[in-house]
């Protein structure tokens, strides 16, 4: 009997354990934990991109509550009007999306089975309920899709005209945070000056004579420096007070201004002996250090300069088309940097490109991972194709920009921005505008000088960085 009695006392041990062991798991199965984990689009190949959206919980300041956002918007038109959500939560006995209806008067409840397509531009919230069927978590639901074409460059026409009277040397530069632009009629110099591009004041210019060569300025430690016709090199701490020097360098006279390069103010000196051209270089603008000479069809007026750095982050700069000592016009675009030994090394880009188009009176910017070009013209004053141009290899080849998103038109007053080239384009690196001022172009009436503002920008430039 006492034999029966210790079986019945184990059965009875082994079923408490048992019991004890399912309420346990239990406990594990049926979590009250019903917040948000992460949200996955399906693939869609109607509708690339979409498996790409990454979304987070993030707090709204208008809602006063939190949302389930990607903050880095899908592509331009994205549809978002069909699609397989894949939800994760920490725990989920069911969830149901609530969206307007067909009407936009009242709302859905669709529930999430995983296997639903949804239209996300209807969809209001989430709510799910934990696997304990007591807790639920709701949260709001927006899907970010960019609104605007990203690749499209916005332009407006902010100034309609600087000044009214003639003037046919222009340069505008961007100097101790004021626009200045130089005007030259052949019988005046003049200036003027703004904070914005967009409200211009004229200010007098001391101590500089008669000139018409603006267009050498160039900004280096701190100075604006012009070469002068008479040979001498002005310089300027605030672009209205000037003060001359001469170059200094027996048996040369300065032509031209170049660049600046690894903080060296670059020049073109012309021997006097036999005309032949050399560059230079000065560390402080007034003393002048003769290197190589140049070829007779490197230019000496009317060329597009840019130094800018590569993409291995070495200083470069380029000199493209212009007029060479013979008054050529020339399709030449020059690189310069320093190789591995120390030297400046300069490569003719065209040397092979037979079918290169001449052109004067260009202007050259580093944007968005390239370079674009503005303006050139040929020998009989006609811009050369749009006015546009891009090159991707850092000058080695350029092409026509795509008219479709780079056309320089101000669509709010349905203004057209008539082709031209000497135009001055000033880039705002910090907030990635492009400005474009002045210029010279040829029309039915001949020729035609400008002293507009153009403002610009690509759309893309807009969007916040990641």
């Amino acid at each position: 009997m006492q034999r029966y009695l210790y079986k019945i006392l184990i059965l009875f041990l082994a079923i408490y354990i048992f019991n004890a062991c399912l309420g346990k798991e239990e406990e594990i199965l049926f979590s009250d934990d019903p917040n948000f984990v992460s949200l996955q689009f399906d693939a869609n190949d109607s509708i690339p991109g979409l498996e790409k959206a990454v979304f987070t919980v993030e707090f709204d300041e208008d809602l006063q509550d939190s949302i389930i956002v990607n903050l880095d918007s899908l592509p331009f038109q994205t549809r978002i009007d069909s699609i397989g959500p894949t939800f994760t939560f920490r725990s989920s006995a069911y969830a149901y999306l609530i969206a307007l209806d067909s009407l936009e008067t009242g709302f859905d409840t669709i529930a999430i089975t995983g296997k639903d397509t949804v239209n996300f531009e209807k969809v209001v919230s989430v709510t799910n309920f934990a696997a304990n069927r007591e807790v639920s978590a709701t949260y709001h639901i927006k899907v970010n899709v960019h609104q605007v074409e990203p690749e499209l460059y916005v332009w407006k026409r902010a100034v309609d005209a600087i000044y009214e009277h003639g003037g046919n040397v222009q340069q505008a530069v961007f100097f101790k945070d004021r626009f200045l632009f130089y005007v030259s009629t052949g019988l005046t110099n003049y200036l003027y000056t703004s904070d914005n591009a967009i409200d211009w004041f004229p200010m007098a210019i001391n101590g500089l004579p008669l000139t018409d060569n603006f267009r050498t300025i160039k900004s280096f430690n701190d100075k604006l420096y012009l070469l002068h016709q008479n040979g001498s090199i002005y310089s300027s701490e605030d672009g209205e007070n000037w003060t001359a020097t001469d170059p200094g360098v027996s048996g040369y006279a300065a032509r031209n201004l170049l660049f600046v390069l690894d903080n060296k103010l670059w020049a073109l000196f012309q021997q006097a002996a036999d005309g032949k051209l050399y560059y230079a270089f000065s560390e402080n603008g007034d003393d002048w250090q003769l290197t190589e000479a140049a070829s007779t069809m490197f230019p000496v007026v009317d060329f597009a300069s840019l130094n800018f750095a590569s993409r291995v982050q070495k200083p470069k700069a380029l000199i493209l088309g212009g007029r060479n000592n013979a008054g050529t016009l020339l399709n030449k675009t020059w690189s310069v940097e320093k190789n591995v030994n120390g030297v400046y090394k300069w490569v003719d880009f065209t040397a092979d490109k037979t079918d290169a188009q001449p052109y004067a009176g260009a202007a050259v910017i580093p944007y968005d991972n390239k370079l674009l070009r503005f303006g050139g013209m040929n020998d009989d004053d006609y811009v050369i194709g749009n006015g546009l141009a891009e090159s991707v290899d850092e000058g080695l080849t350029w092409r026509a920009t795509d008219s479709l998103y780079n056309t320089i038109y101000d669509t709010e007053r349905e203004i057209s921005y008539q082709k031209r080239a000497f135009q001055s384009v000033i880039l705002d690196e910090e907030n990635h505008f492009i400005y474009l001022i002045g210029g010279k172009g040829r029309n039915d009436a001949g020729v035609q000088f400008y002293s507009d503002v153009w403002i610009g920008k690509l759309n893309r430039m807009y969007f916040p960085e990641k």
